[in-house]
């Protein structure tokens, strides 16, 4: 068979177990409400968590800088790509997480599988949480040190791990608000597993930079937690692109000499880096707060109107469970009838059997579209 046939076989077998992937496309500015395949819907499935991704002053700023540097970075920013743009974000980035060291990466892919391939390697040990994200599962894989994954925030499982693995490094990795499941890491005991056991901590906060702690600065700012690399991302709630490293001086320059996922990609454009730095201004600022807070409550209220949502009572991120990957989709389908778009998530992204609708709620979201979220979310359950 041709690498063509292949494929199409591929693609039927995909299609009949229910796991097909065929993305939409959406119109116009992103936010609340938004434009699917030419349909105006309420819009549920996004990471814009701060509703920023389509706020005009971030446009403002990227078209700026798209003036007075052009549309792209040109380069590796090691070779003639590390616009003054890149470096004011990553100061911006250092000043407002209390850090000494910051990396731009293009992506939070690149970010966990760059950091995680510089500070593991063969001889190493790295502890990671069942339910991490695919990069850092991928990174932890090419960094060559041995692998324990442990249950899903399983404390004693770290413990005995830490406990009867001896490696020349051994790193500790976890999320702080789960991607799908909306739940928060122990950030306080896990530090302290780290500590005790003389091993560094790496906290992907994805979800949670700018939406979670003071000034916005995450689960572990919260906590009072320091870890030794917070893995962030500008493409959620900062409402641009790219992701980061924030860390300590030197190991943010042994990001640029060892992680091949920095040295080997062009920089992120000039304009997209002013947008995010705008967008860490309003983080920082009482319009920040403002928003967070609008996230909470919105959160609250449709937990309380949709029983069975789960994640954290505040967490924007609220999972329903529906266990069938072709039952998930025909209620993502119904739900979108209906005017309101949410996406069906099925494996690989979660496990087998936990198909679900992930729910997300945003600053932006009104009373009014809770309302109407929580209507169509009843009758989608309803009919199932």
């Amino acid at each position: 068979m041709s690498l063509d046939d292949d494929a199409r076989a591929e693609l039927e077998r995909l299609e009949a177990a229910g796991r097909l992937r065929v993305p939409r496309v959406v119109d116009g500015l992103h936010g609340p409400r938004v434009t699917v395949d030419g349909v105006d819907v309420l819009n549920l499935a996004s990471n814009d968590y701060l509703s920023l991704a389509g706020d005009r002053r971030l446009a403002r700023a990227a078209a700026a800088a798209l003036d007075e540097a052009g549309s792209g970075a040109g380069a590796s920013r090691l070779i003639v790509g590390n616009h003054r743009r890149h470096v004011a974000l990553e100061a911006a980035i250092a000043d407002w997480l209390r850090v000494t060291g910051v990396r731009l990466f293009t992506s939070g892919y690149a970010a966990n599988v760059g950091v995680l391939t510089t500070l593991a390697g063969a001889g190493d040990v790295v502890i990671s949480d069942e339910l991490n994200h695919a990069s850092i599962i991928d990174g932890c894989r090419l960094s060559r040190a041995e692998l324990v994954v442990v249950p899903h925030r399983d404390l004693r499982a770290f413990e005995t791990a830490l406990a009867s693995r001896v490696g020349r490094r051994r790193v500790v990795i976890s999320e702080t608000l789960f991607s799908m499941d909306g739940d928060v890491a122990d950030v306080v005991a896990l530090s302290e597993l780290a500590r005790r056991h003389d091993a560094a901590l790496i906290l992907d906060e994805a979800h949670a930079i700018g939406v979670w702690g003071p000034e916005g600065r995450g689960v572990a700012a919260e906590h009072g937690i320091v870890p030794d690399v917070l893995v962030g991302t500008c493409g959620k709630a900062l409402g641009g692109a790219g992701a980061f490293a924030a860390t300590t001086r030197a190991v943010a320059d042994l990001l640029w000499n060892r992680a091949r996922s920095l040295v080997f990609s062009t920089g992120i454009p000039p304009a997209v880096a002013a947008s995010v730095h705008a967008a860490v201004d309003i983080v920082r600022g009482t319009e920040g707060d403002e928003r967070r807070r609008a996230i909470a409550r919105n959160a609250r209220d449709l937990r309380r109107r949709v029983p069975g949502l789960g994640g954290e009572p505040t967490s924007a991120i609220a999972p329903l469970v529906v266990g069938d990957d072709r039952e998930v989709m025909r209620m993502s389908s119904r739900l979108f009838e209906a005017r309101v778009f949410v996406q069906g998530i099925r494996p690989p992204t979660v496990p087998v059997g936990t198909a679900r609708l992930r729910v997300s709620v945003s600053a932006g979201h009104s009373e009014i579209d809770v309302e109407s979220a929580a209507a169509a979310l009843d009758d989608a359950v309803r009919q199932r």
